[in-house]
């Protein structure tokens, strides 16, 4: 090949570079909803990743750079002028929106944290009963197959969290459901605060709760709605972060097939 095919084909490929690590930057986030137990990762048919196997192939060896360094390029981690790679902080996405329900008493009941995860807190009140509160289920009235709500409440001095769970028979229900618990929080009296997503969709709210002003976290987690409230002290909106995504992810654990053991940890 002359030199002029030479130069040719180095703007070529410099061109498909410059093209690939623009599509990277401009649109490798994705949605940021990974699939919980389904076995497929989120980022791995994004167009991003799709530009950057076709460019590796398209880019000839020896014109400019090799292909294998073209596929090494990833989204949010492109080398800077310097050569070296900007780290990007991890985020943890919402799930994905299960359709799969949670009908079973026993399983709801598993869902609400317990005594061992919640170590120096004391259980008051702890119940799991049909959707409309017409019965309580027990051994002697299961609930099984039902839309249904659970709560529980624990105390610590002054300082009260209330973790409440329903869970409805589709996403659509559940959707028109959290509806309803965000309207039932009257703006003035409470305000929104921005937060980190959690489940499938959610918002926190500061305001006036029933043993002074705490934090309310409402949560979608496909087709269950939940709520954490956390009162009696100072708003401490980490803690209150702590206990939510807990619960979500033992809600998370129960759609998965898996028996609710999450506990809390870093938020």
């Amino acid at each position: 090949m002359g030199m002029g095919g030479r130069r040719m084909v180095a703007v070529v490929a410099g061109g498909v570079l410059a093209g690939v690590l623009v599509g990277c930057s401009s649109g490798g986030s994705g949605d940021g909803k990974g699939a919980v137990g389904a076995g497929s990762s989120a980022g791995s048919g994004s167009p991003a990743a799709s530009a950057v196997t076709s460019a590796a192939a398209a880019v000839p060896t020896g014109a400019g750079g090799s292909a294998s360094a073209v596929a090494s390029a990833s989204p949010g981690g492109a080398s800077g002028a310097g050569g070296s790679a900007t780290p990007v902080p991890a985020v943890a996405a919402p799930s994905a929106d299960l359709e799969g329900t949670l009908l079973d008493d026993k399983v709801v009941g598993q869902v609400l944290p317990d005594a061992k995860v919640m170590a120096g807190w004391d259980e008051e009140k702890r119940k799991v009963d049909t959707a409309d509160h017409s019965v309580t289920c027990s051994a002697s009235a299961p609930c099984t197959g039902k839309p249904l709500s659970g709560s529980v409440r624990f105390s610590s001095g002054d300082l009260v969290t209330r973790f409440l769970v329903e869970t409805l028979p589709s996403r659509d229900a559940a959707r028109n459901r959290l509806k309803e618990t965000y309207a039932s929080y009257p703006v003035g009296p409470f305000h929104k605060v921005d937060a980190p997503a959690l489940g499938s969709e959610s918002q926190v709210f500061v305001g006036p709760l029933s043993a002074g002003d705490g934090v309310s976290t409402v949560v979608r987690s496909g087709t269950v709605v939940a709520s954490v409230t956390t009162e009696g002290g100072p708003v401490d909106l980490p803690a209150a972060r702590r206990f939510a995504v807990m619960l979500v992810k033992r809600i998370e654990q129960a759609q998965a097939g898996k028996t609710p053991d999450a506990g809390l940890g870093a938020a």
